[in-house]
């Protein structure tokens, strides 16, 4: 079960990084667009809201793997039991 919690916590982490990597992504086309609106000049539009939408999917995704993987980590310590001595 110890290697099933790792990887589920190392996948969730994958996970987070990569969304946050596509939500910066999907603001910065935000924030072209607004740079662009605002002094009045025109630019191709690309809809940012796929890039919003999956970074933030990607990261609920990402937390729920992470925190279900450090839950699954064992709450008891296996104790060494020692024979007795004859």
């Amino acid at each position: 079960m110890r290697i099933v919690s790792l990887a589920t916590l190392w996948f969730g982490i994958i996970i987070g990084v990569a969304a946050i990597g596509v939500a910066i992504w999907g603001g910065w086309i935000a924030y072209w667009h607004y740079a662009a609106l605002s002094t009045g000049r025109s630019a191709e539009f690309d809809n940012p809201l796929v890039q919003l939408a999956s970074g933030g999917a990607g990261l609920l995704l990402g937390g729920f793997l992470a925190g279900l993987g450090l839950g699954m980590t064992s709450k008891h310590a296996k104790t060494e039991q020692t024979p007795p001595a004859a």
